[in-house]
């Protein structure tokens, strides 16, 4: 079986806090990173495999520009997308959350893997994956895709962790309904505009009936990860005062046995 992982990020998110993906990445699978120009100096015999996002998506400078004026912007304009203004209204833009969307689409469509895993790329790697527990735990072969499902607010699914069995015809087909959601604009005739509204959407739509894999544990708000079944193997460092301390204190104590809801 072939197992690859994609995520994507540029200079700044990188030195923020991408760099601890790279340190920790311990996965034996190929990892691809779609950048916007600009990679760090790695091990060669690392897994990891660079891929300028515009040179392998040009239509996304397309879907940029087509979409600048109707883009409600959380990010500061004009900059390279990486200096976040945090407490601003993300939900309406699109065209922040669309690099990732172009990049795994991008990977996925090519047809060269079984399976694929986009990871935020504010994640670390705690522990070795492998096929046997990605068969067994997390994605098996009956299922469509994995994901972490929030029934509570705010109602869509945690998508910064996101496992695609692309042997599966339907979920060939979702990723197909993906990608033209951005390629014809049609994301913007939802009630919200980032890549997670959108995506859930598209499932619903493309998946319905269709086996899936949900990965949130027993913990049911909005930060699912920490008690999730890739909790064991990663840690995700969301929001600004996970970033800047380069750890989620509250995955540590859960891992620690301390947390207690």
């Amino acid at each position: 079986m072939k197992i690859a992982v994609v995520t994507s990020l540029n200079r700044k998110l990188y030195e923020y806090y991408a760099h601890r993906f790279y340190k920790t990445y311990n996965w034996p699978f190929d990892c691809y990173i779609y950048h916007e120009g600009w990679i760090p100096e790695i091990d060669p015999m690392r897994p990891i495999i660079h891929r300028d996002i515009h040179e392998t998506n040009p239509t996304l400078k397309d879907f940029i520009k087509r979409n600048d004026s109707k883009n409600i912007f959380s990010t500061i304009k004009g900059t390279d997308n990486s200096q976040i203004v945090y407490g601003l209204d993300f939900i309406k833009d699109a065209i922040r959350f669309s690099y990732k969307v172009y990049a795994k689409t991008h990977l996925m469509l090519e047809g060269n893997y079984d399976y694929v895993f986009w990871i935020d790329a504010d994640v670390m790697f705690k522990r070795i994956m492998t096929e046997e527990i990605i068969l067994r735990d997390i994605l098996p072969e009956d299922k469509a895709i994995c994901y972490l499902e929030r029934p509570a607010p705010p109602f869509y699914p945690e998508c910064g962790f996101v496992g695609y069995n692309l042997t599966n015809k339907h979920t060939q087909r979702f990723v197909q309904e993906l990608r033209n959601t951005y390629e014809q604009d049609l994301l913007f005739n939802e009630k919200q505009w980032h890549d997670s509204y959108v995506w859930n959407e598209v499932r619903k739509r493309t998946l319905n009936g269709q086996p899936q894999m949900d990965l949130t544990g027993r913990r049911k708000d909005g930060h699912v990860w920490p008690e999730s079944k890739i909790a064991p193997y990663t840690a995700h460092l969301k929001g600004k005062r996970k970033k800047d301390a380069g750890v989620d204190e509250r995955d540590k104590q859960v891992n620690e046995g301390d947390y207690n809801d």
